[in-house]
């Protein structure tokens, strides 16, 4: 696995979750990534197509819940579908101390029939097709309450928890460096650099994050590096040495190679592609 990243979650302005709304139906690519607090999907019509959730591929059906425990690495692969409405809430870990919910909590996650938890989701969607009003604010904060509430009591799972505490301690350890090659990519990395970020030996932290994260920290850094370029071919004009300059490849030569072996496509023919 080599496109492993991890990802801050920033709320909506005015709500303490952050609230996304999939109904454009275009083709919509999330690569692999992690965050220390708990997602959830939910589909309203259409399909969530081509999930994974830690080495497990499925298609997210119509009514079904899919919850993304902390630190659980998971991506998504959406092709065009303009039938498709989907939300997604991503809850800071503000929300689950608020609620005396610990991160160690494990939640079951696919849930594909339950009605409650149906109607709080279908209600969530109808407040986003109102003004963002004081009161619209303060329903769907009661709302994700209520579906945090309801996962938690009926679908968390604590004998799957045993293990999380050793591993979300190491995870924090590696989290500054994720957030530091995540503002830095662009600049020259090597793994001296990142194991004294970590207050580590350079063999120590590399043993830490390829047991972690299923990858070396070199492979972590041109993972975000191509994530920066796959995101300058789609939304700039901008030439190829102008990308591999500004995302941390020393050379065009570089960043082809690193990008057809990623995408198997070269990055011009993946721009022609997908714009």
């Amino acid at each position: 696995m080599t496109d492993i990243f991890y990802e801050t979650i920033t709320p909506n302005r005015h709500l303490p979750f952050r609230l996304l709304i999939h109904d454009n139906g275009v083709a919509h690519r999330v690569l692999s990534h992690w965050h220390h607090s708990f997602e959830i999907a939910y589909v309203i019509t259409g399909e969530n197509t081509n999930f994974t959730v830690n080495g497990q591929h499925f298609d997210q059906s119509k009514g079904e819940v899919v919850v993304i425990n902390p630190y659980e690495v998971h991506r998504l692969d959406l092709p065009t579908d303009h039938k498709r409405v989907a939300l997604t809430v991503m809850l800071p870990n503000d929300i689950l101390t608020a609620s005396n919910i610990a991160i160690e909590t494990h939640i079951q996650n696919r849930i594909p029939n339950d009605t409650q938890l149906q109607g709080y989701f279908n209600t969530l969607y109808q407040t986003t097709r109102h003004p963002a009003t004081t009161g619209t604010q303060a329903e769907q904060i009661g709302l994700v309450y209520l579906i945090l509430s309801d996962l938690v009591t009926h679908y968390s799972q604590a004998d799957a928890t045993k293990r999380t505490p050793h591993y979300s301690a190491q995870m924090d350890h590696l989290s500054p460096v994720i957030t530091w090659i995540d503002r830095h990519y662009q600049e020259k990395i090597t793994v001296e650099k990142l194991a004294g970020i970590a207050n580590l030996s350079a063999s120590y932290f590399a043993h830490l994050f390829q047991k972690y994260l299923n990858q070396s920290p070199l492979v972590y850094v041109t993972s975000r590096r191509l994530l920066a370029a796959e995101k300058q071919l789609l939304t700039t004009s901008d030439s190829l040495e102008a990308i591999a300059f500004t995302t941390g490849f020393p050379n065009v030569k570089a960043l082809n190679v690193a990008f057809k072996h990623h995408f198997s496509q070269s990055p011009n023919q993946y721009r022609l592609t997908h714009q």
